[in-house]
């Protein structure tokens, strides 16, 4: 019997503590390694799985392939984040931000910076995609490139004219973040982000 895969599914495995007693690992390399193979095998074994919609196989193979660089299983994460961006159902640049990521892991900076520019120079279909570029050149204590990208993305939900608070102070958030790391002094959207953050019962962003 073929099984359906909904988000549902996708959420419960992401947050499952796999259970030693029934053969799995608990925590760490081993766990995201398991899921990684579970992920991979919902996206590409059509004979025992379908997929809701909403849910397509790029998607499930880029969150393979993030588990699979968490697992520092770095050649299978690149196998599966080139299969996603190669695949059919891949929106436009939705597997750069992973690719992104591993070639800053792997101190492969130029590669990853020729991906962000084609970004950049094509632009993105989905705001998300900015802002997980952002967050890779955070994480990789890239705070200029980090704080470019933050910048980036609120330009282009500026642009769509999209009323999204939200989606805006995340933004902020992430901007703010980088110019403190980056001991830039507080400028009018740090402000902004502290005055915004204080209004919704926020807790203030560590200095």
């Amino acid at each position: 019997m073929v099984t359906l895969i909904t988000e549902d599914d996708i959420d419960e495995l992401e947050l499952r503590d796999f259970d030693e007693r029934a053969g799995s690992s608990t925590g760490g390399v081993a766990e995201h390694l398991e899921k990684a193979a579970i992920f991979e095998s919902w996206a590409t074994d059509a004979d025992a799985y379908t997929l809701d919609d909403g849910v397509t196989p790029a998607q499930l193979l880029i969150v393979a392939a993030e588990h699979l660089q968490m697992g520092r299983d770095y050649d299978e994460a690149f196998r599966l984040a080139l299969a996603a961006a190669g695949h059919p159902s891949a929106e436009r640049f939705e597997a750069h931000p992973t690719l992104i990521s591993l070639h800053l892991e792997l101190d492969q900076r130029a590669e990853a910076l020729a991906l962000a520019d084609e970004v950049r120079t094509a632009g993105a279909p989905e705001l998300g995609i900015y802002e997980a570029i952002a967050s890779s050149f955070e994480i990789a204590d890239e705070l200029a490139l980090a704080e470019r990208w933050y910048a980036i993305a609120l330009r282009a939900l500026d642009k769509v004219n999209l009323e999204s608070p939200a989606d805006r102070l995340s933004l902020l958030s992430g901007r703010y973040r980088v110019r403190r790391d980056a001991g830039k002094p507080l400028d009018v959207l740090d402000t902004e982000t502290e005055q915004q953050r204080a209004t919704q019962g926020l807790a203030p962003l560590e200095g």
